[in-house]
């Protein structure tokens, strides 16, 4: 069996997620989107391929062993909850900007 080494890297990679800034609220939100996609894309090309799934921090896992399986399910986890976050600050930065347009006119 493989050795799954847990660290806080899944956390540092939601809260760089949260720290990025993109000043266009719309176009935030399409990259939180496709950002998430593409790596849904990599890591199911991956798990077909060879069953080898590289993460982002570099660490690879098998997806025929549990602990693989438990890893990819975090990474996938936090992969969401960015793409969740980013998409939030999104519609609440398009809610207020709405707002402050309706108090101009």
């Amino acid at each position: 069996m493989a050795d799954i080494v847990f660290s806080r890297v899944h956390v540092e990679l939601v809260n760089t997620y949260k720290v990025s800034v993109i000043s266009d609220y719309a176009y935030g939100e399409y990259i939180a989107t496709t950002n998430f996609f593409d790596k849904l894309s990599t890591v199911q090309q991956s798990m077909i391929e060879d069953g080898q799934v590289t993460l982002d921090t570099g660490q690879v896992v098998d997806s025929s062993s549990p602990g693989g399986l438990l890893a990819i399910q975090i990474y996938m986890e936090a992969l969401d909850s960015a793409r969740q976050s980013m998409s939030g600050l999104s519609k609440l930065g398009l809610t207020i900007e709405k707002q402050v347009w309706k108090g101009l006119s």
